[in-house]
């Protein structure tokens, strides 16, 4: 992680200084690079660990709602019996855990995951401020422990550094006002009504001190969230409304007009302009700079990865297949929302964990694109890169009742010779 972040100064110092664009375009390679082998290094592990928990535990009773009927569809090569193990697998490092909620939630990149991530934030501040109520008497002394040690200062350092304003007469004085506070800041984006700010993007916030066992890697024994009483949470989108709009927001946006820094989406953005460089498509190298890549060039760039060896598993998260991403079918989720019905799931979210006082309408991060916006992205598109993206979405389409035709329109005869499609 080290290496991470020298690479990532020495690329803003690159840049700002005005360097070759060729180095420019090797330090991000290796920014990515790294990126991927941290992951890849993390889970192997988890993955392991959790391959054995599930065989242990193979008879244990799952709750299912009718929301899980996806897993019928799910292939039986896939079951607990037949666990494989995968490297590079990014559900440990992303999922979260309330375990005295009997929580468990995948989120899935560009599907309201900072409003949902915002609510469990809610959830587990709130559990707390029970804990320190009750003189921590109702937890185990390892977490109480933790929980007494947590760092108000840093916190108060990384919500201004998010943009939250707490001036210094306001700073708490206690554990207690202080997770009081934050409860206010999580809801509504601010410390009180005299101090606005926006809200926060929780992704931004470091869970490694900030909250304690608070991701799926931190539990000691994985076979509790497949008990009977644990909640596995997961919301889907449409993949082709997803995959637009992770293009719409990661890599067709200029780092001069976004709201926070993103080094990463901004090396990708000159990687798949630089592939053009190279095949003489644009006039010059230096142009990579401001250039949007077309949707077109994007969706050439993330198929071409799949060719590789693990190619899908290790995609970024924001476009990978969430079937693969949260691993859908061997978690089995029993509460699947969706976000076409996210206010009525949402709702019903809410109500499960005694929420009453939350703002369904007040969305953090909608894009405020219509369905024809995203639409228009796919007529630009060739039948070789249709027929390719249905193909890697595939599984997203048929376990969870995706129709290809609501974003691919007026393609009647493509999608009949698109052969590979499992539609049952």
């Amino acid at each position: 992680m080290c290496l991470k972040i020298i690479i990532n100064s020495t690329f803003y110092l690159i840049y700002f200084k005005k360097y070759s664009f060729s180095m420019i375009i090797f330090l991000s390679f290796l920014t990515i690079f790294q990126y991927r082998t941290d992951v890849f290094l993390t889970n192997t592990k988890i993955d392991f660990e959790l391959s054995q928990t599930i065989n242990i535990n193979s008879n244990l009773s799952i709750n299912k709602t009718d929301n899980s009927t996806y897993l019928k569809k799910c292939p039986e090569n896939k079951s607990s019996h037949n666990f494989q193990i995968y490297p590079n697998q990014l559900i440990s490092m992303i999922s979260f855990v309330l375990q005295s909620q009997s929580l468990m939630y995948c989120p899935v990149p560009k599907v309201a995951t900072k409003t949902l991530l915002n609510v469990i934030l809610y959830i587990h501040v709130r559990d707390l401020i029970n804990h320190l109520n009750n003189n921590w008497t109702n937890i185990d002394n390892s977490k109480a422990k933790i929980e007494k040690m947590i760092n108000i200062s840093k916190f108060i350092e990384q919500l201004r550094v998010n943009g939250i304003i707490i001036p210094e007469h306001e700073k708490p004085k206690s554990l207690l006002e202080f997770l009081h506070m934050y409860l206010n800041i999580i809801q509504f984006g601010q410390i009180n009504e005299r101090y606005r700010s926006r809200l926060i993007n929780p992704w931004r916030l470091s869970f490694t001190f900030s909250f304690p066992y608070f991701r799926l890697q931190s539990l000691s024994n994985l076979s509790q969230i497949f008990s009977s009483s644990f909640t596995r949470m997961i919301f889907v989108r449409h993949p082709l409304e997803r995959l637009a709009s992770a293009y719409k927001e990661r890599i067709a946006t200029l780092s001069k007009d976004r709201i926070e820094p993103e080094p990463e989406y901004d090396a990708m953005r000159m990687e798949i302009c630089y592939k053009r460089v190279v095949s003489k498509k644009i006039p010059s190298e230096d142009s990579c700079m401001n250039t949007i890549p077309s949707f077109g060039d994007f969706v050439r760039y993330i198929l071409l990865a799949t060719y590789r060896p693990n190619g899908i598993a290790r995609m970024n998260f924001h476009w990978q297949p969430y079937s693969t991403l949260c691993q859908v079918c061997k978690f089995q989720y029993n509460f699947v929302g969706k976000y076409e019905l996210f206010n009525e799931d949402f709702s019903q979210f809410l109500k499960h964990f005694n929420i009453t006082n939350w703002n369904i309408e007040k969305r953090n991060g909608p894009s405020g694109l219509m369905k024809w916006d995203y639409q228009k992205y796919y007529t630009t598109l060739s039948d070789d890169l249709i027929c390719q993206l249905i193909q890697l979405y595939n599984d997203d389409f048929r376990l969870f009742q995706y129709k290809i035709h609501d974003y691919i329109v007026n393609r009647t005869n493509l999608l009949q010779n698109c052969q590979f499609l499992k539609t049952s």
